[in-house]
């Protein structure tokens, strides 16, 4: 080949390989402006699902009422959660990072400052003054997960909190518990502080909802059969051991120093592991009346703490302090997961007097609402309606309804508490056709009176009751020794749990069909509803499904004089109910999601539940694939 030839071939193999470098950075500058372009979008069709919040004062709420306590002087609040979570709907006491976000939202909007424990300490040990919305913001049990969610809403805020540790877990790196290493990177941020739980998490004198003996438990096989147990337990510092007569097995001597054991036990390990005893200190459990549930008990733990700790918060369900609490007798409001931000809001207001901020959510919404009572907020295609303390909660759609029509809705408020749909009800809110959910029964109300005309129990409803009385207890004994079995570290213990096990599963206890009383599960006031209802309204008649299926069919009503409709939530008043923590509440959200409103006819009177952006449709195949790419590569882009 001559070299004119050679020199030919060369210049078109470097073309080549230019063009086919342009190419690529042609492709690749495309991806990546496909991919910014898309997410960019992506994030401002969310940021315009999720519209900004309002924020409305208490006085427009609660104006010309009065809290259960006016807070004078000095004082401050004490608010903690015992865990935070990525999960929607966790259950337990668990709060989700969504809900902690809107509550810690709520709290700073309401003007609230937070204190260190050395705030507390010298406000009632020097008389020194503090922030007019003082909050001290605790977060028990020690597990760090909860401590990565918290924090970018304390740096936003500026706020700092308490993490809780138990001692035993503090130098153990194989958990899921705050050790030592990790608390002092945490207080190096200065957003933390250190406090403590006590020395570990564990259960004596124990007995199951039928009297039945199960003994002192460790945490793992308490939370495998806590739900075959009433109030009937204690903590490990709290009481005597005793035996399943009730008759103490240890004397005062051997108790005290158990007991003292324990706080010597936590003193040794802060100072080895963390190089120092945290100042604050939470007695497990809450609301014994002193420090324990024997006078004798309390007394010891009274000494002890004031010995090792600066300070103790003794009790749960308010969040006010003030100059006349003791330092070792605190009180601190858990957020449960259930909590709305309104409902910690309104418990705040109620403890404390104070005007706050409740949340207006989408105003757009809003709007279509006359508000009669309570506090509402519109949200994700959900009326959260939070009721005044042992009061109730009323909405009124601002625009009048035709007689005859059809209403679906998902309610997902608490079983123990009242939602209620009122159909055709004058200006006063008398009359009409009231559609509730009342503690896990349907209820049909009609009339001024609210005569009832249909009562549906609700644990039938499911197929309940599911088994008997001895069924029930026959299984709580099985799952004792199971656990026992797993989880317990008493080789002497396990052997014999080993022969229960074996005796229990071979017995058979009678069931409904044999005669036995059913089993009735009393009602938590934690446990969660979600249930989806549809109404037919037709002149004198009204029909009710529940869950898809058919419960009440054309029902003869009146056919009232008003045309108003209306949403209400209610405490359930008169009776205390079960709480498995020894807690009460007094503040009710009723959830009302997907609410839809037409005529027989099928035209749509009133909708909150409008079809979420569907991305993936208005990208198409670029954006689908750029999807997996950025999952893959875990690729982020700034919100537009």
């Amino acid at each position: 080949m001559d070299e004119r030839k050679l020199r030919r071939k060369n210049i078109f193999k470097t073309m080549r390989t230019i063009l086919e470098i342009l190419i690529i950075a042609a492709v690749i500058t495309w991806a990546v402006w496909s991919l910014v372009s898309y997410r960019t979008k992506q994030n401002a069709l969310r940021k315009d699902a999720e519209m900004e919040c309002t924020m409305i004062p208490s006085d427009e709420i609660v104006g010309g009422l009065s809290s259960a306590g006016k807070a004078t002087g000095p004082h401050f609040i004490a608010i903690s959660y015992n865990g935070l979570t990525d999960i929607v709907r966790p259950g337990g006491k668990i709060v989700t990072k969504a809900s902690y976000d809107e509550q810690m939202q709520a709290i700073k909007d309401s003007g609230y400052q937070t204190i260190t424990q050395q705030d507390v300490i010298d406000y009632y040990t020097k008389g020194a003054s503090l922030p007019e919305k003082a909050l001290l913001l605790i977060f028990e049990d020690g597990i760090m997960n909860t401590t990565h969610l918290a924090y970018p809403m304390l740096w936003k805020n500026n706020y700092i909190a308490t993490a809780c540790t138990f001692a035993e877990n503090i130098s153990d790196e194989t958990g899921n518990y705050i050790t030592a290493k990790e608390m002092n990177e945490l207080k190096r941020t200065t957003f933390w502080e250190a406090g403590s739980n006590g020395y570990r998490l564990s259960y004596i004198n124990v007995f199951d909802r039928f009297e039945n003996y199960f003994g002192h438990l460790n945490t793992a096989e308490f939370l495998d059969i806590h739900t075959f147990l009433r109030r009937d337990y204690n903590h490990y510092l709290m009481d005597f051991l005793r035996d399943e007569n009730r008759l103490r097995t240890e004397s005062v001597e051997e108790m005290e120093e158990r007991i003292e054991w324990d706080y010597k036990k936590m003193e040794e390990l802060y100072r080895e592991d963390l190089g120092y005893v945290p100042g604050l200190y939470i007695l497990m459990h809450s609301n014994t009346g002193a420090f324990g549930n024997d006078p004798l008990v309390s007394r010891k733990n009274a000494e002890m703490m004031e010995k090792v700790f600066a300070m103790n918060f003794n009790r749960q369900g308010t969040c006010l302090n003030t100059r006349d609490s003791s330092i070792y007798d605190l009180s601190r409001l858990q957020s449960r997961q259930y909590f709305a931000a309104n409902h910690l809001m309104m418990r705040i207001w109620d403890d404390t007097g104070h005007n706050v901020v409740f949340r207006l959510g989408d105003e757009t919404k809003a709007i279509d609402w006359v508000r009669k009572t309570g506090v509402a907020e519109y949200k994700n295609r959900k009326i959260i309606l939070t009721t005044l303390p042992y009061g109730e909660a009323e909405i009124c759609l601002a625009r009048n309804l035709p007689q005859d029509l059809e209403l679906s809705v998902r309610l997902q408020g608490n079983i123990v508490g009242q939602q209620a749909l009122k159909f055709r009800t004058d200006e006063t809110g008398k009359g009409g056709v009231t559609v509730r959910l009342y503690d896990n029964n349907l209820i049909i109300e009609d009339g001024e009176g609210k005569e009832e005309l249909f009562r549906l129990d609700l644990l039938r409803f499911d197929g309940g009751p599911f088994v008997s009385e001895p069924e029930e207890e026959l299984n709580g004994k099985i799952a004792l020794a199971a656990t026992i079995i797993i989880n317990d570290q008493d080789e002497e213990r396990i052997s014999e749990a080993s022969r229960e096990l074996e005796r229990l599963t071979a017995m058979r206890a009678p069931s409904i069909a044999d005669g036995a009383e059913p089993f009735i599960p009393e009602l938590d006031i934690d446990e969660e509803g979600d249930r989806t209802l549809r109404v037919r309204l037709e002149g004198g008649r009204i029909s009710v499904w529940l869950d898809d299926k058919l419960v009440a069919d054309k029902l003869a009503v009146s056919a009232g004089s008003g045309s108003e409709f209306c949403l209400e939530s209610a405490v359930t008043r008169g009776t205390e109910r079960f709480s498995q923590t020894n807690l009460s509440d007094d503040v009710y959200d009723g959830i009302f999601s997907e609410l839809t409103i037409t005529g027989l006819d099928g035209s749509t009177i009133y909708a909150y539940a409008p079809p979420l952006p569907v991305i993936e449709e208005e990208s198409g195949p670029v954006g689908r694939f750029f999807d997996k790419v950025s999952e893959l590569f875990h690729w982020t882009t700034p919100a537009a």
